[in-house]
């Protein structure tokens, strides 16, 4: 899936008491376990540059710039695999603890 122009991804979410972003830079050709990326329910959105998506059981695919991710398991690590630097930014939930009773 892939934003459109008049989407921003950086507005999305700032920092709150529900959200929490991330921002993830890959020099060329550098490598991040999937793991370090995303928690259970990230959405990462490809900001610049180009990565490669490597999967369990080997599969690879591309994305670019104005992509829109949503990290499973079955994701083993991404890459850099272009010739500029990747942004990424990781928006997830923050763990609330629940209300207490009475």
């Amino acid at each position: 899936m892939t934003c459109g122009d008049d989407f921003d991804p950086e507005q999305v979410a700032r920092d709150s008491a529900d959200f929490f972003r991330r921002v993830i830079e890959l020099a060329p050709d550098q490598e991040l376990s999937s793991s370090l990326v995303a928690s259970r329910d990230a959405i990462v959105f490809v900001i610049d540059g180009e990565i490669e998506l490597m999967c369990v059981e080997g599969a690879r695919r591309r994305f670019t710039r104005g992509a829109m991710l949503c990290l499973t398991p079955t994701v083993r690590l991404l890459r850099n695999s272009g010739v500029e630097p990747v942004r990424l930014i990781a928006i997830s939930r923050r763990n609330r603890l629940p209300k207490p009773s009475g």
